[in-house]
């Protein structure tokens, strides 16, 4: 076949994935996604309320979902929102017989990626392990965040978590979180050594998961006014704002000859109590 026939059969065949393509898109049933998506995430977590506005086809092949909000029975204005969620299949994953979803959300002036996999073949019931990555989000855009600390809490947040268990519930499972929060500030409900709130610089923090509990391996807190270092343990409860608190470390005072101060944090992460030793 001489090189102008070559050429021909090429457009002929690009010509005709193009058409496919916009066929897929144009009789892409959008609606039943949807749908089907919203009730697989009501049987899983039947406390979750789940909206979504649109769903598109992606390439490579998966589904767009445009305006993502989900919220929680008996406190619905505490939401977590994306402008966009992207969800694929794990195609490597797949080859070995199990079912993966590669996710890639945008929201809050960020991102995040992860993946989940389920150990069982095929089938997205029963255990599974997840991991995600999370870049530059605004977090006092967040409703659940501000409704779950009781509190306003500003930054910009990057890190990492991995997560590996039943996936009904986060406290059958185990898992690491990494995080750093840069530029913002934290709203004390009462005041700390004359403070109203905390300002800071950087916040880092490295923090174990299993079985309901986390615990603080370091978390440290750099702000032109204070310097504060804790460790310790925190037991969640199904109500987040009452998960109970045991942390342990020090306040420093670079305004203060970088004066410290040893304190006990307990309570819960909605009332935390403060005591000085």
């Amino acid at each position: 076949m001489r090189p102008r026939n070559h050429r021909t059969v090429v457009g002929y065949i690009l010509a005709g994935v193009a058409m496919l393509i916009l066929l897929l898109y144009l009789r892409f049933p959008g609606g039943a996604v949807t749908e089907t998506i919203k009730a697989e995430a009501a049987t899983r977590y039947p406390g979750l309320l789940l909206s979504i506005d649109t769903a598109q086809p992606a390439i490579p092949p998966g589904v767009t979902l445009e305006n993502v909000t989900a919220g929680f029975r008996g406190r619905p204005e505490a939401t977590l929102h994306a402008d966009s969620l992207g969800i694929r299949p794990g195609w490597l994953s797949l080859l070995r017989g199990r079912l993966a979803l590669v996710m890639a959300a945008e929201g809050y002036g960020g991102d995040i990626r992860g993946q989940v996999e389920f150990a069982n073949i095929f089938s997205v019931k029963g255990p599974l392990s997840a991991e995600l990555n999370i870049r530059d989000i605004r977090i006092e855009k967040c409703a659940w965040l501000r409704d779950a600390l009781a509190r306003q809490i500003t930054g910009t947040l990057k890190g990492s978590a991995t997560f590996s268990g039943a996936g009904e519930s986060l406290k059958n499972g185990t898992g690491n979180i990494d995080f750093t929060l840069t530029n913002g500030s934290y709203q004390l409900l009462e005041s700390l050594l004359g403070f109203e709130r905390i300002d800071f610089n950087k916040v880092d923090a490295k923090v174990s998961f299993r079985n309901g509990a986390l615990k603080i391996a370091g978390l440290t807190l750099n702000g032109e006014k204070l310097r504060i270092s804790l460790k310790g343990n925190i037991l969640l409860a199904d109500d987040f704002r009452e998960s109970q608190i045991d942390l342990n470390g020090s306040i420093e005072l670079p305004m203060q000859g970088n004066k410290r101060v040893t304190l006990a944090i307990s309570g819960t992460l909605g009332n935390p109590k403060t005591r000085f030793m």
